[in-house]
């Protein structure tokens, strides 16, 4: 008796015990949350849904991949507890910490934010890119700090990120506000050693040397940062963001379409685009004119002159209209036969925006029975490929282009005054001023002209 009471009871304990750790278990289940909307891209809801029925069902990755999804399309209050999540269950678990500082950040909690990215910090590195992650959270970490108006502690956070250039652009100009511009500029400087086109950085130069009083040296910093075209990235948000945002919904399509070969099954692409634009019912959607515009230019490259103009119409009924439009229309009326139509349209196009393409079109429409006109045309397409070269750092390669279109365009200052600039940034001082003196000639009140011929007359005398 005594024994069957003590099974009986050893049964008990066993089975109260499952059920607390059952109890237990359902607690502490955490069901993937996506938010209750009605959003005009049909496509986003269901896509986080699978989502997060991947992640619910113990998909390896599942839990990052829902947070990644969900920051995408800036739920982010939704995000954060998917990577909570994701960071007792997935691996490795450097992205989904970083996912949750970024969460927190775009919320505006930055004291947990800063938390979560110094987290980061402590996590082991298998990647480069986990060490550029590990990079970015530092320098967000400084940017944290001057959103609270810290400006000591976000310079420390910046000198602790030498290989990151865009913490050493948030420390140099943190010193030069700060009336120290002299400690700025070697910083500057190397930065300007390997990347000589970086404007920010031309301006930063440009602000330090003026605050030291160097107005000749100042000058020359301007004038690289007319030249100069290359932009540092400064904010990581959009370039961290734009992967996650093409992971769900109408992005997704188009990034996974943007992967067949277009030119080579038109067709296939054309019916693909379609279906996507469908789709979308009546609703507003930005990605709608991406699509419209790549089914535009897939008609006219197919020599489907119906349905082209069609397209055409319907984007004009929805009030729009710009040079990929105006262009497209003349290559439609240049298809049909219909040559001073398609020149026209060109013509609007170039009130729009000043295209090399267009200049060649235009150029090949008035031949020979309008020389003066397809000159200018000439004239003009070879400016542009000068400049061009100018921004790309050709200066030798530029000189041939300008200098056709100062025989071509006699009457225009700019062919003359990019000569100058050549010739400036190539150290021929003779050269150059006797090209600005020639774009003078033809434009006396050409100002950036006068700046440069009387520094190099100042400088020569």
């Amino acid at each position: 008796m005594i024994i069957a009471t003590r099974w009986l009871m050893a049964i008990v304990i066993v089975e109260l015990l499952g059920a607390t750790l059952f109890v237990a278990s359902q607690a502490w289940r955490v069901v993937p949350q996506i938010p209750e909307e009605t959003l005009a891209d049909p496509w986003i809801m269901p896509d986080l849904q699978r989502l997060a029925d991947a992640a619910q069902q113990g998909q390896p990755g599942g839990w990052t991949r829902l947070g990644n999804g969900l920051l995408g399309k800036g739920f982010y209050a939704h995000a954060e507890p998917a990577f909570r999540e994701a960071l007792r269950r997935d691996q490795p678990i450097l992205p989904a910490q970083f996912g949750l500082a970024f969460s927190l950040d775009r919320m505006g909690r930055l004291s947990e934010s800063s938390q979560a990215y110094k987290q980061v910090l402590t996590l082991p590195g298998r990647t480069p890119d986990d060490a550029l992650t590990q990079s970015i959270a530092l320098y967000a970490l400084g940017r944290n700090a001057l959103r609270r108006e810290k400006p000591a502690a976000a310079l420390e956070f910046f000198r602790q990120n030498p290989d990151f250039t865009a913490a050493i652009y948030q420390q140099a100009k943190i010193l030069v506000r700060s009336d120290r511009a002299k400690e700025a500029l070697p910083l500057i400087d190397e930065v300007l050693g390997f990347m000589p086109y970086a404007l920010e950085f031309h301006f930063l130069r440009f602000r330090a040397l003026t605050s030291l009083g160097n107005e000749n040296q100042a000058f020359l910093a301007a004038a690289m940062m007319e030249r100069s075209a290359h932009l540092v990235s400064l904010n990581f948000n959009t370039e961290y963001v734009m992967p996650m945002d093409a992971m769900t919904g109408t992005a997704r399509l188009l990034d996974e379409l943007s992967k067949l070969a277009g030119d080579e099954d038109l067709i296939n692409y054309q019916q693909e685009l379609r279906e996507i634009k469908s789709s979308l019912g009546p609703q507003p959607v930005f990605a709608a004119g991406a699509i419209d515009e790549q089914l535009l230019r897939a008609a006219v490259r197919s020599g489907d002159s119906r349905g082209a103009r069609d397209m055409i119409s319907k984007l004009r009924q929805q009030g729009m209209e710009n040079d990929w439009i105006l262009e497209a229309e003349g290559d439609l009326w240049l298809q049909d036969g219909d040559a001073p139509r398609a020149a026209e349209a060109w013509q609007r196009a170039l009130r729009l925006t000043q295209k090399k393409s267009l200049h060649q079109k235009l150029a090949a429409y008035f031949g020979d029975e309008q020389p003066e006109r397809r000159d200018g045309h000439w004239g003009h397409a070879a400016l542009l490929e000068g400049i061009s070269a100018y921004r790309s750092n050709q200066l030798a390669e530029a000189l041939k282009p300008l200098k056709r279109a100062t025989e071509l365009l006699p009457n225009d200052p700019a062919p003359w005054y990019y000569i100058g600039e050549m010739h400036f940034h190539l150290g021929q001082t003779q050269q150059a001023l006797q090209a600005y003196q020639r774009c003078l000639a033809i434009r006396p009140s050409h100002g950036r002209a006068v700046a440069k011929r009387d520094h190099l007359n100042g400088s020569a005398s």
